[in-house]
């Protein structure tokens, strides 16, 4: 790729207009709410929250608000050039190596089969009754490794690989927020919700030997969403169309598909009318629906209800979520409230969920990838014969063997629980998180038009969202590597 800005410009084309244009343009951020639903917001933050209090939720609005930006910005770099904005990034130095850094940061956390795994033990608690424990390994095994092919088959299918997530994750977010709404409102008492919404309003964190930085930290890192969920995001509406992105192209699907060449360089647009400044502010605001509503502020709503009724729930019985039951402690303990119906509705809504986070990151990452090599090297272009399917097929094919042995590893040989897998990609995520806010600053302010940079709050918000991360991730790594607790 070249690191030059092309002298050639395009026309901006107009936004959507009516209510229905706007509903049809939402995409990204459903694949991204379905993606972080199925871990942060189902028991990664409500097991932190059974470990150190409803005080806590104050720390998932600051990360909703932090992400909810970042991901916002991140797309005004795809609607103006059409590029997602990791093409922005290997414009900061030599581009194979920024390739193979984010490739990294994204893979390793990935790569961990944890939601597969969390998925699995929804199912085999509905086969045996109860919540499935070590001596199930076998069954659980069983169903992480059919739920691996499951979400491999769902990414081959449908001619364009984002509008096949979108179409799929879009009743998986309904029916997960109208059951956990229905669940919680009938089923969490009345001093739970006023515990847990007081949490947002008086912020504690647990300092010192009494808080397990693993298990903050992974709850931290997936509210809303994690890894480098803004390349995602912007990914995904460079697949939409959005803005300058459609004539870019998209990554198409071996079954249903077509060949799409996708375009390289920059294709921007001239702004020196107002009606394209008009236009900007349109598509701007779409970009604003889809990662402050729809990804950030619809995860935030879940993962409050959530917490409430994992708090409400399982606290007063002494029960974690954590080890084997992440998926099954919450309907465990609503089928006592409402009967055994709660039971099957809850695994039910819980293995979607969690299914749907597995296949989403699979192709996640595996886009990321691809679109970092595609971006970055023209031998990868020429041996992948200008086709991207050559090449995101045989990543995610890679991404797949390896999550297949590791689950086969941890739960056949019983090296790992499911939360630990889960919590354990989290964490790592961290890293590619922490970068992602730093480069955002050097894109807004070096690469994108004096015309179009952020407002300082905006700024001052992505800044905010750099320590923060920065903090938890330097309290992960002091604990993990010097048994330090901040």
């Amino acid at each position: 790729m070249s690191k030059e800005v092309l002298t050639e410009v395009f026309e901006l084309p107009p936004p959507p207009r009516t209510f229905t244009e706007h509903i049809r343009a939402i995409g990204p951020g459903v694949i991204l709410a379905s993606l972080s639903i199925g871990a942060g917001e189902w028991y990664l933050f409500p097991a932190a929250i059974l470990a150190y209090g409803p005080n806590i939720m104050w720390a998932a609005a600051i990360g909703c608000i932090v992400q909810a930006v970042l991901g916002s910005q991140s797309i005004k770099y795809t609607l103006y050039s059409g590029q997602p904005i990791h093409h922005a990034y290997l414009r900061l130095g030599k581009p194979i190596f920024w390739a193979w850094v984010w490739a990294l940061l994204i893979f390793i956390p990935v790569i961990w089969p944890g939601w597969a795994a969390a998925s699995a033990t929804a199912i085999a608690a509905l086969q045996l009754g109860r919540l499935p424990g070590p001596a199930d390994s076998n069954l659980v095994l069983m169903w992480g490794v059919i739920l691996l092919f499951i979400s491999l088959l769902i990414l081959h299918v449908g001619g364009k690989v984002q509008r096949t997530l979108e179409l799929v994750n879009w009743p998986i977010v309904i029916m997960i927020v109208t059951l956990v709404t229905v669940g919680v409102v009938v089923g969490a008492p009345a001093w739970a919700w006023a515990d847990i919404v007081k949490g947002i309003f008086t912020p504690y964190m647990p300092l010192g030997m009494n808080a397990d930085w693993f298990v903050m930290a992974a709850a931290i890192a997936y509210i809303p969403a994690g890894f480098g969920f803004n390349l995602m995001l912007s990914s995904y509406a460079r697949d939409k169309g959005w803005g300058m992105a459609y004539r870019v192209g998209y990554i198409s699907t071996l079954v249903g598909g077509k060949k799409v060449k996708i375009a390289v360089e920059e294709v921007p647009f001239k702004f020196d009318n107002e009606e394209v400044l008009k236009r900007w502010r349109g598509w701007v605001n779409v970009a604003r629906i889809d990662s402050w509503i729809v990804m950030s502020f619809i995860t935030f709503v879940t993962v409050l209800m959530t917490s409430v009724l994992t708090y409400g729930l399982l606290a007063p019985r002494g029960l974690k979520l954590g080890g084997w039951a992440v998926a099954s402690a919450q309907a465990l303990a609503l089928a006592d409230v409402l009967g055994p119906m709660a039971w099957f509705i809850v695994l039910f809504a819980g293995f979607w969920m969690l299914l749907g986070t597995q296949f989403g990151l699979m192709d996640s990452t595996s886009r990321v990838i691809t679109d970092c090599f595609w971006l970055a090297s023209p031998r990868v272009r020429a041996w992948a014969k200008e086709d991207p399917r050559r090449l995101y097929y045989p990543v995610l094919y890679l991404e797949f063997t390896i999550a297949l042995t590791l689950l086969i590893a941890s739960i056949g040989f019983g090296l790992a629980s499911p939360y630990w897998l889960t919590a354990l990609g989290a964490n790592l995520g961290l890293f590619a998180l922490l970068l992602a806010y730093i480069l955002q600053i050097v894109v807004d302010y070096k690469i994108m038009p004096k015309g179009l940079r952020p407002h300082p709050i905006t700024t001052f918000i992505v800044i905010v969202g750099m320590l923060w991360y920065g903090f938890f991730l330097t309290a992960l790594l002091l604990q993990t590597l010097t048994g330090i607790r901040l």
